[in-house]
């Protein structure tokens, strides 16, 4: 059975120092503040802690998790090099992806040349064409019927690849939300819980969690 509690409040500082090491020096200091904020105050917890409300101190010799990185982050070309330690391939586009200031109006699914990791790999039965990689609907969610749930839940799969012994979510149990709420149902984590989730409510958990851009930051991407 699942443990009930999984809390804490920081991700390792190696990591940190990772993720912010190559950035612009506006964007460093920008993601640097958001991370302060959330990492200071996120709580990771499991999804039967959570729906238990379980509050209790975290598990003896628990000393670190992580709330997991956003679509935002995992889409971004410039971070691609986490893709690998998190068990994904990446894409490839027949033009230079980069960071803009707003929009994606030249940026579109034909650039990817391709898919990478793919979303039957990841989210099977999803309503996606077959040669659809995982970045397509990080980037485009838009595009796809049930696009932000299998966006966030997609970000939660990576997560799990990349903190696996700080992650509160396993694979299996991103797997087992997704077929429990893809058509509408609801996702309890054990028998008898009080107030199943519905894909909205999955959505808000795991996007609950984020340790950086949290706050609807999403950068925008076009073709250089």
């Amino acid at each position: 059975m699942e443990q009930n509690s999984i809390e804490c409040t920081k991700v390792p500082n190696q990591f940190r120092r990772r993720l912010f090491r190559g950035l612009p020096a506006g964007i460093g200091v920008l993601m640097a503040v958001q991370a302060k904020t959330a990492l200071g105050t996120v709580v990771c917890q499991s999804p039967s802690a959570k729906m238990s409300g379980n509050t209790s101190p975290r598990p003896p010799g628990t000393t670190t998790c992580s709330g997991g990185l956003s679509p935002g982050f995992w889409k971004v070309p410039q971070h691609f090099s986490s893709w690998g330690p998190a068990g994904a391939v990446y894409p490839t586009f027949f033009n230079v992806v980069v960071e803009c200031l707003s929009g994606i109006s030249n940026l579109a699914l034909d650039n990817i040349k391709t898919p990478g990791t793919l979303v039957s790999a990841v989210l099977p039965g999803a309503s996606v064409p077959s040669n659809t990689g995982i970045w397509a609907v990080l980037a485009f969610p838009g595009s796809f019927t049930g696009g932000q749930l299998m966006r966030h839940l997609i970000a939660a799969w990576l997560n799990a690849g990349y903190f696996p012994t700080q992650y509160p979510i396993t694979r299996q149990q991103v797997l087992d939300m997704w077929n429990a709420t893809k058509s509408g149902g609801t996702y309890c984590p054990s028998a008898g819980c009080a107030t199943p989730w519905s894909a909205t409510d999955v959505i808000n958990y795991i996007s609950g969690m984020y340790d950086i851009n949290a706050s609807g930051s999403d950068p925008s991407l076009c073709k250089k």
